[in-house]
Formats: structure tokens, C-alpha cells, sequence
């Protein structure tokens, strides 16, 4: 039962890895929730609450990481609140109607939006829109290695 039970963690975490660039899963909160659920398994003799904090710490950093990720890649840009705003909108317009690709496209097109809006010129308002996607694609970045991160951890502890 061991066995099974490590593996059914190990892939409820890949799922978790992969919730860290799909918006439809959880990400690094299923990575966390998965070696809780294996602490109260085994007794929390291999995964100890010091971990599951350490483990909690970087779920809670992701999260803001992927917050502010594109706000700041945006403002490095020179994005006005109006882009700003325009990307925040835009993100969730473009995973509601467009799912996927609406991650990178409405961030994009909102933070345009908005600084023509604002009155900017073409020119720096797309580049106010590709700073909001550079953010958020190194954010996804961050998020990735840390969930790989949490993942590794899990396994090296466990086996």
C-alpha cells in the first residue's frame, strides 16, 4: 500500500507542476495539499511539519509571484495604472473566453488597451504590453522551478 500511496502523491504533484502554467489546476497548492495529505499518512515521520512549512512558505511565494509578476513586468516597461489595470482585466477576459491562449493575450492585449486609453502612442503602449507578458512568462518560470522544486523535495525525503 506504501507504494501505491507514494505514487498516487508523486502524481497528484506532477498535476500540480503542470497547474503552475494551466489555469485550470491548482498548482503549487495541490504540490502542498499532496505531501499534507502523505504527512498524515506516514505520521509526519518523513514529512515533518518543518517541511510542510517550508513547503506552505513556497506556495504562499508563488502565489504572489504569480500576482504581481505581470505588474511588474509591465511597470519595468513603463506601463501606466491604465496598462496596468488593462492587464489585470485583460487576464481574466482571455482565460474566460479564450482559455489557454488568453493567458498570454489578454494580459497583452488589456495592458495595449489601456495605455492607448491612457492616450500613449502605439509604440509604448505594446511595449507596456510586452513587458505585462514577459513578467508573467518569468513568473511562470519561478513557479515551475519552485513546484519542481517541492516535488523533489517530497521524493528525496520519502524514498
Amino acid at each position: 500500500m506504501s507504494a501505491f500511496i507514494f505514487w498516487l502523491v508523486l502524481i497528484l504533484m506532477v498535476i500540480g507542476t503542470l497547474g503552475t502554467f494551466l489555469p485550470v489546476l491548482p498548482g503549487t497548492p495541490l504540490i502542498f495539499l499532496a505531501a499534507l495529505g502523505y504527512g498524515f499518512y506516514e505520521g509526519f515521520n518523513k514529512i515533518t511539519p518543518l517541511i510542510l512549512l517550508i513547503m506552505f512558505m513556497l506556495t504562499v511565494l508563488t502565489l504572489l509571484i504569480d500576482y504581481f509578476a505581470g505588474v511588474v513586468g509591465a511597470k519595468k516597461f513603463g506601463a501606466t495604472g491604465y496598462g496596468i489595470w488593462g492587464a489585470f482585466l485583460g487576464g481574466i477576459l482571455g482565460v474566460i473566453f479564450f482559455s489557454i491562449p488568453g493567458l498570454t493575450l489578454g494580459p497583452l492585449a488589456g495592458a495595449v488597451t489601456g495605455e492607448l486609453v491612457k492616450g500613449r502612442n502605439l509604440s509604448d503602449a505594446v511595449r507596456s504590453g510586452l513587458g505585462t507578458v514577459i513578467g508573467i512568462a518569468g513568473g511562470s518560470i519561478f513557479k515551475v522551478t519552485v513546484a519542481l522544486s517541492m516535488v523533489s523535495i517530497y521524493v528525496a525525503i520519502v524514498v
